[in-house]
């Protein structure tokens, strides 16, 4: 037979559109052949992810900017509250909708606290990509120091837990770490930096530099004061206004709309979008607009941090260290000159004095001791009418995992896009709504397996916290754990059926490291691969990190070295470049 239909059989969609534009005058036997993808494809799913689509490309991405005579345009914007959530948010309007009006709205009354702040890597992007910050300006003023991820003093085994960034990779191998450590912590390249307190820089026999930290994401270690002061500076460059004042009330025309706010010293202020930024006290959302409150204090049961710095040992870890303590835990930033530390607990368990004193024990002496207290939980909505809450203003849990900025920032990139030029434009508010109170939903059933499946039993806290955490959010994803773990070596089918039951937030990978960690009963996954190639992948990686520096030598190197942090953040293959919008906004399950 040598029908069309006939000769169609067994070939793929490409071949068919070829031969059928065969049999067509030549210009639309061209235009046919131009919808083909590219030649590695084969079949109609690789078409639809291959061939650009064209009408997307063709339409301009620039946001619509708001008519001149429009009454109803949104032009003037009000970030009411510094920190650096406002600071943060002020800078991407000013880099993403540089004809608004902004204007920053705090009081020199209100101090910033000086505390150690842990990121993570997506901060990297957004800083010196999504915002324009020279990297090397940030390196010079603010000083940060590098983290490649958690170490948990928690859990069962002596080394505790490794959370590195580089997690997702399973680089060296998680079953050959257990088979052979019976723990899962050598299980990726950064793992064994974090052992063995080096950063992925080297220095070669001619005195010259070779760098990872572009291959392997990191993340970075900041003090608060300093970060906010040096975005300060910045909005003041980039034009944003600055008004010092105390807000004292606030006035609506609607119970959802604010028409203008007064100060302690008598100004009236108005905005056409007003950027709450006020941290737990949520002046306009909480406050003003009474929107209800979901606690997450089933979940999570701490309620209190104090706070302070204490002395550097000799070299600087590349890690946050979360450690278990009475009740609760306690962080260990390190900062250039000196490491900061937090007791986050529960008071229904623990007085101030006595949280004081454990920290004291725990660490020596500690200076600048401060109390911060604060509820877990998120807002209703985060945009209301023609606010919208950022950070602490909408929701808090408390930094485990040191997702506050992660948190932060994804809620900047994910509201910018869908920012109204018109108040008389349709205004997709639920969207944001809807897709914000899922990220910080998954982000406590996340922290929530921290407690639920810790293995301390011998204070009043950890029993209670061990029998009475709440767990339902997640619990389908553990089913299918239990059954199988780790959960990324699973079957792409099983994979895909995990993340829809349940929300993972950090990706199954950070379900795994957490749950491998505290050693969660499951049964393991038998892997194919030959002992020995494991084996020999962790020796090369051991000589590779013996050869490596310690941060602070890695540091100093990239102070010495502006090529360094270049080739860094700007690098075509480096990981900070590659972190697009669209991949960091929606990586990890976030």
């Amino acid at each position: 037979m040598t029908s069309t239909s006939a000769a169609g059989h067994g070939m793929t969609w490409p071949e068919k559109i070829e031969l059928l534009a065969r049999t067509m005058p030549d210009a639309q036997a061209r235009t046919l052949s131009s919808l083909l993808p590219g030649p590695a494809s084969d079949g109609a799913g690789a078409f639809r992810s291959r061939v650009p689509d064209r009408e997307r490309a063709a339409l301009t991405h620039e946001p619509p900017r708001p008519d001149p005579d429009d009454p109803h345009a949104v032009r003037r914007v009000g970030v009411i509250g510094g920190g650096t959530a406002g600071y943060l948010v002020a800078l991407a309007l000013r880099a993403r909708r540089p004809w608004l009006d902004v204007t920053l709205v705090e009081s020199s009354a209100i101090p910033v606290i000086g505390v150690g702040e842990a990121t993570t890597p997506p901060l990297l992007a957004f800083l010196h990509h999504y915002l324009g910050i020279d990297a090397l300006d940030f390196l010079k003023r603010v000083q940060p120091t590098w983290k490649l991820g958690i170490k948990f003093d928690w859990g069962p085994y002596p080394d505790g837990i490794m959370a590195p960034f580089d997690w997702g990779a399973n680089s060296i191998g998680v079953l050959g770490s257990l088979a052979t450590r019976n723990d899962p912590n050598a299980y990726t390249l950064q793992s064994l930096f974090m052992l063995h307190n080096r950063v992925p820089v080297f220095r070669t026999g001619d005195g010259e530099y070779v760098s990872l930290m572009d291959d392997l994401p990191f993340a970075y270690h900041l003090e608060n004061r300093a970060l906010v002061a040096f975005l300060s500076q910045i909005a003041a460059e980039r034009g944003i206004r600055h008004i010092d004042a105390q807000i004292s009330d606030v006035r609506l025309s609607g119970e959802d709309w604010i028409e203008s706010l007064r100060t302690t010293d008598g100004r009236s202020l108005d905005f056409d979008l007003y950027i709450d930024c006020t941290g737990f006290r949520s002046l306009l959302l909480g406050d003003a607009l009474k929107t209800p409150f979901t606690s997450y204090a089933g979940s999570l049961f701490t309620d209190t941090a104090v706070t302070g710095y204490t002395h550097q040992s000799e070299e600087i870890e590349p890690y946050t260290t979360a450690a278990t303590m009475d009740a609760g835990w306690c962080w260990s930033i390190p900062v250039p000159g000196e490491d900061h530390v937090g007791y986050v607990y529960s008071s229904a368990f623990l007085s101030g004095d006595q949280a004081a004193g454990e920290v004291i024990r725990q660490h020596g002496m500690v200076g600048d001791l401060r109390t911060v207290r604060f509820r877990v939980g998120r807002h209703e909505k985060t945009w209301r009418g023609n606010v919208i809450a950022l950070g602490n203003s909408y929701a808090f849990v408390e930094p485990l995992e040191s997702s506050s900025l992660l948190m932060l920032v994804f809620t900047i990139m994910s509201m910018m896009p869908l920012l109204p030029a018109s108040w008389k434009h349709p205004v997709p508010s639920e969207t944001l709504n809807r897709v914000t109170a899922n990220r910080w939903d998954g982000l406590r059933w996340f922290l929530a397996l921290h407690y639920r499946y810790n293995r301390r039993r011998d204070t009043p806290f950890w029993r209670e916290v061990w029998t009475s955490t709440d767990v339902s959010g997640i619990q389908p994803l553990l089913d299918v754990y239990a059954a199988g773990a780790p959960l990324h070596l699973r079957d792409p089918i099983t994979r895909r059926l995990a993340r829809a039951a349940a929300p993972t937030f950090y990706e199954l990978d950070g379900v795994d490291c957490l749950l491998l960690g505290q050693n969660y009963p499951a049964e393991l996954v038998t892997g194919a691969e030959p002992l020995e190639a494991w084996q020999a992948r962790k020796s090369a990686a051991d000589a590779l990190v013996a050869r490596a520096l310690t941060q602070r030598q890695a540091l100093a190197a990239f102070h010495a070295r502006p090529e360094l942090t270049r080739n860094l953040v700007h690098g075509p293959h480096s990981w900070v470049t590659g972190y697009g919008e669209e991949r960091w906004l929606w990586h990890s399950g976030a």
